[in-house]
């Protein structure tokens, strides 16, 4: 789900729009980060512990474990075919290695040779493999049928609690300006924590045209609702709807997109949002993935009983974003990007240019836990002072930290397949020449989420 401009939702006006956008980036990047940990499992392939050489390999052909072991060191750097390689003059030499077998029949699966790993993986069904052997095949099995399949269905859904120490981003010095002169906050208006309880939904359905160049259509539908425990006036939902397609050729993959959100704060409408996006990606690597993308954004905010001067904020919002994804090992993967936005209002003081950088790692600890962190610089600095606080100009720059380990619930109790629970953090701390706007937050986030598809 991602409904990123909710300005103006979680606090009183002088804080309201960075934290409202903060809001929706929350998750964003904490689903993004699932899914970058779920790629990356999904390319795992745990490694022997000491490099063989290709030299070493040709001076002992016959040494199996040695050969094995050197295929598993190209898999780890990518070299998916010239593992597979390795791995058919293993099996030549010594059939009934099971386990072998196994490992080539998961990197035909990799190669996308579905039907030459389905042979494999029959072969060693059929004989007296050991049982978990066995259970491991089947399940490569069940995969290679939904890879088959040409429309796949996919739902999620996510429950959990979270707690803020400064929900209503309440400035950090207890004060704030009123035409330029700093004001006490009444006890009210300073720093309040609160908790929410949290549910996310989304459906998203694919469909694989296949081809030499095999494209794909999508569609994504999404539902947020936070409900506070204390600050009911920040109660939030949003809706979103999205879809797309993915053309590959030319070692490029183009992905157009186009999407609408609605979000609600307090069960009014605030924002109507319509998105068109494109986006350029190419693995110039094995392991290193470079890509880049635009987004256009027609917000239509509106007032509401609680917001007075949402209207203010309504216009166009561009953003530009370059970045790497690197693989730097089976269990190891960094991103980084770059971005700039635009941010047009109808109040000219609303409008903002931002730069931005960030960077994100995710660790897999094994056994299906993960560890995801990130850490991003935002540089926004706005067309025109509101002069209501002060004849200034207004200059924010903020640092967003996040940290989410997750695991899957099968290790607490076998029967919750399909079920994680992810412990999230963020920290976000943002200083402005104004002091209506310095302030800071930690959410404290637990979930327990459930994915179904075929």
């Amino acid at each position: 789900m991602r409904t990123l401009i909710l300005a103006a939702l979680l606090a009183a006006p002088a804080g309201a729009q960075t934290n409202l956008d903060r809001e929706s980036q929350d998750r964003s990047r904490r689903g993004g980060a699932e899914q970058k940990a779920a790629e990356t499992a999904e390319k795992a392939v745990i490694t022997a512990p000491d490099e063989v050489t290709f030299e070493q390999v040709l001076k002992n052909p016959a040494d199996l474990d040695l050969n094995e072991r050197y295929a598993r060191e190209q898999i780890d750097r990518g070299d998916l075919r010239g593992a597979a390689v390795t791995l058919e003059r293993i099996l030549i030499l010594a059939p009934g290695r099971d386990r072998t077998r196994l490992l080539y029949a998961a990197v035909l699966y990799r190669l996308d040779a579905l039907v030459d790993s389905e042979r494999e993986l029959r072969v060693i069904i059929g004989r007296l493999a050991p049982a978990e052997v066995i259970a491991e095949a089947n399940a490569y099995l069940k995969l290679i049928d939904g890879r088959k399949r040409k429309t796949h269905f996919t739902v999620r859904a996510a429950l959990g609690y979270g707690y803020d120490d400064n929900r209503n981003a309440a400035s950090d010095t207890d004060r704030v300006l009123f035409l330029g002169s700093p004001v006490l906050l009444s006890p009210d208006s300073r720093r309040r924590d609160d908790t929410s309880v949290v549910f996310a939904g989304g459906l998203g359905v694919t469909r694989d045209f296949g081809g030499a160049k095999p494209q794909k259509a999508f569609a994504n539908f999404g539902y947020y609702r936070g409900e506070q425990t204390l600050i009911n006036t920040l109660d939030l939902q949003a809706y979103s709807a999205s879809g797309g397609f993915a053309l590959r050729g030319f070692g490029f993959e183009l992905t157009p997109a186009a999407g609408y959100d609605q979000v609600l704060l307090s069960q009014s409408t605030y924002l109507r949002n319509v998105w068109q996006s494109l986006r350029l990606s190419r693995r110039v690597r094995p392991r290193l993935e470079l890509w880049g993308e635009a987004r256009r954004e027609d917000q239509r905010f509106q007032n509401t009983r609680l917001v007075r001067n949402g209207v203010d904020r309504k216009g166009d919002q561009y953003d530009f974003a370059l970045g790497a994804s690197w693989v730097a090992s089976p269990r190891d993967r960094w991103g980084f990007s770059i971005g700039h936005r635009r941010k047009l209002a109808e109040a000219v003081a609303s409008a903002y240019r931002r730069e931005s950088i960030g960077v994100d790692y995710t660790r897999l600890l094994g056994r299906g836990m993960f560890l995801a962190t990130s850490v991003t610089g935002q540089f926004d600095r706005y067309d025109r002072p509101d002069t209501a606080i002060s004849t200034d100009g207004r200059s924010d720059d903020a640092v967003v930290t996040n940290l989410l380990f997750g695991a899957p619930l099968t290790l607490l109790w076998s029967p919750l397949k399909g079920f994680t629970g992810t412990l999230g953090w963020e920290r976000f701390s943002q200083h402005s020449n104004l002091l209506n706007y310095t302030y800071s937050n930690n959410r404290l986030t637990a979930l327990v989420s459930y994915k179904w598809g075929i």
